[in-house]
């Protein structure tokens, strides 16, 4: 079910930009590195997330949560995490290091979400996933969920999607917002 089928003039460039052949190439590597770095972070994390398992079953309550997000073209993604963990120094350690995320790294291995892109929106939000940021999967991280800018989340999230690159990608992903991002806050004051 794609969400809001009217392609904007915006969108349209977008979609042009990102089909030319070296975009392609480039969101094919993008991919690859989603999978590559999900693998090695869920072996990585494979000790903290049996920690977690065996609190939320100690707990008693359910494990998981499931939240419903729209994706790449307005389709709807179920997100899951796991449920709040109990209290004390080891849940709330778990809890300020995002343990409750480790399942969404099954999210981005299945290409429903991606390390780096546009921010999650709820559906029913239809102005939320409008314009290009509907053209890419959303991301863990992004422009918008940086949170160091003045201009709108969506103006932060459709620049990114049509100046995207690997090396805007790579900056995000170390705390940096590229400098096509850094116009769009500064024009939008």
């Amino acid at each position: 079910m794609e969400y809001g089928l009217e392609r904007s003039p915006d969108v349209e460039r977008a979609a042009e930009r990102l089909a030319r052949p070296h975009a392609r190439a480039a969101l094919v590597t993008k991919r690859v590195l989603d999978i590559v770095l999900a693998l090695v972070l869920l072996v990585a994390v494979l000790p903290l997330v049996v920690v977690v398992l065996l609190m939320l079953g100690f707990a008693g309550e359910g494990m998981f949560e499931r939240r419903r997000r729209l994706g790449r073209h307005g389709n709807a993604v179920v997100l899951t995490r796991f449920q709040s963990l109990p209290g004390g120094a080891v849940g709330r350690g778990l809890e300020r290091i995002g343990a409750r995320e480790l399942p969404l790294l099954i999210s981005v291995l299945r290409g429903k979400l991606s390390f780096v892109g546009p921010r999650m929106v709820e559906p029913g939000t239809g102005a939320g996933h409008t314009g290009p940021r509907r053209l890419m999967a959303p991301g863990l991280i992004g422009p918008a969920q940086l949170g160091r800018s003045d201009a709108s989340e969506h103006a932060l999230d459709d620049a990114y999607v049509e100046s995207w690159s690997l090396w805007s990608d790579l900056q995000l992903l170390v705390g940096r917002r590229p400098t096509a991002h850094q116009s769009v806050s500064k024009s939008s004051s």
